[in-house]
């Protein structure tokens, strides 16, 4: 595996997703930045319920990888490294409110690491079987950053398709 130490993980799954996932439920994993981002990945996820697909999502936040030290330097830690900040803490609980109130079983992890490696490494690691990305057209930077990151995913994924779903729910392949 290329990516990171894990960071603190914290598993949330409403009652209604105890049941636990068969090789008949179709896992997403959802890259979340910022918490208006779990909108696009939950309305595709609602959209395959209602068409009768059974679905779990696996919410994915990556943090920077810590710093290494170098050689014979003392390394500072900021306490034990087992705590998150309070914006990142808020940010996965409003993504698992958004799911839940869909009705979508889904849990929260959160690693370190460096973001191409570490979304990959967690497809595989979880068995996810797509990477959703939300497809941003507020700007032409945002549109540019999430095509070519999900172009990047797509070439060197094993396990995963990887889709662009837009606010309608509506996916698609990234743009070639």
């Amino acid at each position: 595996m290329h990516a990171s130490r894990p960071a603190p993980q914290r598993h949330r799954a409403p009652d209604s997703a105890a049941v636990a996932c068969s090789q008949d439920t179709l896992l997403l994993l959802l890259p979340v930045k910022h918490a208006s981002d779990i909108i696009y990945g939950a309305r595709y996820a609602k959209r395959l319920q209602e068409w009768g697909i059974k679905v779990g999502v696996r919410l994915l936040h990556v943090t920077p990888a810590p710093l290494q030290p170098a050689d014979g330097v003392p390394q500072q830690s900021a306490g034990d490294g087992d705590t998150l900040d309070p914006a990142t803490q808020q940010m996965m609980h409003e993504a698992g409110l958004y799911l839940s109130r869909s009705h979508i079983a889904f849990s929260t992890h959160i690693f370190a690491g460096e973001l191409l490696f570490t979304i990959l490494d967690t497809a595989e690691l979880l068995g996810c079987h797509e990477i959703v990305l939300p497809a941003l057209k507020h700007s032409p930077w945002q549109r540019r950053f999430s095509g070519t990151l999900a172009r990047k995913l797509a070439r060197a994924t094993r396990c995963a398709t990887v889709l662009l779903a837009d606010t309608d729910g509506m996916s698609g392949p990234p743009p070639a």
